[in-house]
């Protein structure tokens, strides 16, 4: 199964409307937070493809809620987006919290600057901002795959 990680559109869905031309195995994307709004009209917009979302420091509604534990193909996946964990700082207190909910992989935004690595036996992603704001000023996001157990995650560039 294969997952578009995405974060901090900001109110800019053209770039994501790309990567899911690029990647059209795609039927599933995680929105790490800051476009509420473009969630929500793109899931209208593309009814075949499930959205999940938190919300993130940007996004003024109640829509989504801060933080979401899922389970995908036998993984647990936490999504937040960083700024309630201090991720502009570093991502131990969102490791920690991590470690107590037995978590496989984390996606969370904020910093808009991508991030794929393993800590502490945990999948950290950042796909980086879709919207390419400050300050790659670079639309970035994250493929990641859940097949026959494994997990793994490429970043791409648009």
């Amino acid at each position: 199964m294969h997952i578009l990680i995405v974060s901090d559109s900001h109110g800019d869905t053209s770039n994501l409307k790309e990567a899911m031309l690029l990647h059209p195995e795609i039927t599933r994307i995680l929105h790490c937070g800051d476009g509420e709004a473009d969630i929500t009209a793109l899931g209208a917009a593309y009814p075949s493809v499930r959205f999940d979302a938190v919300r993130g420091n940007c996004d003024l509604g109640e829509v989504f809620s801060l933080q979401r534990l899922l389970c995908i193909a036998g993984k647990r996946i936490f999504m937040t987006h960083g700024h309630a964990y201090g991720i502009k700082y570093g991502v131990d207190e969102l490791v920690a919290q991590e470690r107590k909910d037995r978590a496989d992989v984390v996606l969370f935004g904020h910093t808009h600057r991508r991030l794929i690595e393993h800590q502490d036996g945990i999948l950290l992603i950042n796909p980086g901002s879709i919207a390419g704001r400050f300050p790659a000023r670079v639309a970035t996001y994250v493929v990641l795959d859940l097949g026959d157990g494994a997990v793994t995650a490429e970043g791409y560039e648009l």
